[in-house]
């Protein structure tokens, strides 16, 4: 049986940042699993001319070794792009671009990473993980748990209902769904919802007659990309927002939702401009655009649906009729079922979320030398950037320096940022 000193388990983007970093540490043995048979991200949802919300420079791994191999900029020059990309005077990258990236960076990694492997359970046994998947069993000294999130149905939702003409954004019926003639609803202002009130408007999926967008925000306001606001985004401010108190903490992340939250401002241009070209010659689908609304209820009604609103700019209840109605409600964090034999171990806060250290490591009850990190865990105790690409390369350099006991990456330490946020002396 193969042993590991760490079995990384998913392989998105933040675990192929992982192993991308722990390349380059000599006598670090490491794998990592995922169920699909490929490197893919979010395939449901990539629009051609969908915008990352990050630098470009906020790769896999640039910001903790500009030197490595793996960086978008090598990506570009090993494949000839690089004077071309120069020349698109860009600095933001489609998230096709990424996904294409982050394939080639699979390719490199072959011997690291494992597809078409479905972890079945993971047991803790003689100081050991014991990871069973449908083609084996390995054993590590420590695991890293990055399994995403799955899509979140609100309360609204009879899942007994869920069909080809309504279903989550994130559910894979959008590649086969045809909007002809069609009452099209929308249901949720993000940027999802968004993207595909855009595409149902151009006929991505033939020309519907009418197409609705719903959100609860006030308005389909852009995300927060100003200077200021992006150091939130750096190591100094996820150090100083870790340890205050857990009450303040959510505050604070829910004020700085369009930080991280917000709609692509040159989305939102684009489509005004489209909107009111469409006004000044009358062509396409009627659009309606519903702000301040919470959806109450979904009913089958004939063919189609009855979806019930509440608008609380009025203080109203509203109801629109609709053929296909799509869920933009975003995701929700779930712990993985092969857990389940060691999920009694893990501590837990109030909420049932895991409790997550400064390194990224779970407390557990098990041996101080077996550590079982978590991405994307931990938005209530790092901060808003977790869920983000923004510092995925830094976390993984963190974990690296936590797991091998030795600072490999960020010997020193990353200048102070221009306001803080610590205790101030004069």
């Amino acid at each position: 049986m193969n042993n590991y000193h760490l079995a990384g388990l998913g392989i998105g983007p933040f675990h192929l940042s992982l192993a991308s970093l722990c390349d380059k540490v000599e006598n670090l043995k490491t794998v990592f699993l995922e169920k699909k048979p490929y490197f893919s991200w979010h395939p449901e949802l990539m629009f051609e001319d969908a915008d990352m919300q990050t630098s470009c420079f906020k790769d896999l791994v640039t910001s903790a070794d500009p030197t490595s191999p793996y960086s978008f900029l090598n990506y570009l020059v090993s494949n000839g792009l690089y004077f071309s990309f120069l020349n698109t005077n860009r600095m933001v990258i489609t998230r096709k671009e990424f996904e294409l990236y982050c394939q080639w960076v699979t390719s490199q990694l072959e011997s690291k990473l494992r597809f078409n492997q479905d972890v079945q359970n993971v047991e803790f046994k003689e100081n050991l993980f014991h990871i069973t998947t449908t083609k084996e069993t390995i054993t590590a000294e420590n695991i890293s748990i990055a399994t995403g999130h799955r899509p979140r149905y609100p309360h609204f939702v009879d899942r007994a209902l869920l069909s080809n003409t309504l279903f989550h954004a994130k559910s894979g019926n959008l590649d086969k769904v045809d909007l002809k003639d069609k009452k099209v609803v929308v249901i949720g202002g993000g940027q999802t919802g968004l993207e595909i009130f855009t595409h149902a408007l151009k006929g991505r999926w033939n020309k519907p007659s009418s197409v609705v967008l719903v959100s609860k925000r006030a308005n389909l306001a852009p995300l927060d990309e100003s200077n200021f606001t992006n150091e939130y985004f750096t190591p100094n401010y996820v150090d100083a927002f870790f340890p205050i108190n857990e009450g303040r903490k959510q505050q604070i992340v829910k004020e700085q939702k369009l930080a991280s939250d917000g709609n692509t401002p040159s989305h939102l241009e684009n489509l005004y401009k489209h909107l009111y070209l469409k006004t000044l010659t009358g062509e396409g689908p009627k659009f309606h655009i519903l702000p301040m609304r919470e959806c109450l209820d979904i009913q089958k009604q004939n063919n189609g649906y009855q979806v019930t609103l509440s608008n609380f700019f009025i203080d109203e209840t509203e109801t629109l009729n609709a053929d296909i109605v799509i869920l933009a409600t975003g995701f929700e964090q779930v712990i993985p079922d092969f857990l389940k034999p060691i999920t009694h171990l893990i501590h837990k806060d109030e909420s049932h979320r895991f409790v997550i250290n400064k390194n990224f490591d779970l407390s557990w009850d098990g041996p101080s030398t077996n550590k079982i990190y978590a991405l994307n865990f931990s938005r209530h105790g790092h901060g808003i950037s977790e869920p983000q690409t923004s510092l995925m390369a830094w976390r993984s350099a963190m974990i690296i320096n936590d797991l091998t006991h030795q600072t490999h990456y960020f010997k020193q330490k990353p200048m102070d940022t221009f306001v803080q946020y610590t205790k101030f002396e004069d």
